[in-house]
């Protein structure tokens, strides 16, 4: 085989690479027979079913080349590209993160209507309560003021401080309810560990004429 030959195989062996890299499958022939003039067939089959080859012809005499190539495939999309399709894909899908919900806890309201006003206690707190709010303080007063009996109301008043407590103007308020001073004394030695804010309820000892009564008054208020 000459030269030319080698040539020209080399150069169907070129396209017969590029062939393959689109997907044909080539079946390579040459006939040398009869030289110098030579043919190079390269036959195959596309992907998608249709004949594709090349075929190559030198004759002697001048170095002639007809080269006729058919079919082409159809490379499949990388995979570098369905990798990054998929990650475009879970970003779009990705659930989205849930707000945090802040709750802010306060130890005490910033406003409570204790039924007395501008009640700087109605806002403190003893033993972790508050004092009670308009509505039952008044309550509480009405089923006061509707008892007649001292004594009677004086048991009610026991009652209540069970559960209950006292601004230092509520507790002004109910002292106000009993005539008799001692009945009264009792009654604010029974409500006085139920007031919020004892230290505001010293003046209170004027409500007693007897100045006894009116010092034992201020103990039991300082001891609070």
């Amino acid at each position: 085989m000459n030269s030319i030959a080698r040539a020209v195989i080399a150069s169907s062996m070129f396209a017969a690479s590029s062939a393959f890299a689109q997907d044909v499958e080539m079946n390579i022939h040459a006939d040398d027979i009869g030289m110098p003039s030579t043919s190079i067939s390269v036959e195959g089959m596309s992907p998608d079913g249709n004949p594709a080859g090349v075929n190559m012809e030198i004759r002697g005499g001048g170095t002639r080349m007809e080269v006729n190539v058919s079919g082409t495939g159809t490379p499949p999309p990388s995979g570098r590209h369905e990798r990054r399709e998929r990650h475009e894909h879970r970003e779009e899908v990705a659930p989205r993160e849930t707000p945090v919900r802040h709750v802010r806890h306060h130890s005490e309201p910033a406003f409570r209507d204790c039924g007395t006003n501008q009640d700087p206690g109605c806002t403190m707190q003893r033993n972790g309560h508050f004092a009670m709010d308009a509505e039952t303080f008044h309550g509480f007063m009405q089923s006061l003021k509707s008892t007649h009996n001292e004594l009677t109301r004086e048991e009610m008043v026991e009652k209540v401080m069970k559960r209950a407590f006292l601004t230092a103007k509520q507790f002004g308020l109910v002292l106000d309810l009993f005539k008799n001073e001692i009945t009264r004394l009792d009654v604010a030695k029974t409500a006085a560990p139920r007031v919020v804010n004892p230290q505001h309820a010293l003046g209170f000892s004027s409500k007693w004429r007897n100045s006894i009564s009116a010092d034992e008054y201020v103990e039991i208020i300082t001891e609070q």
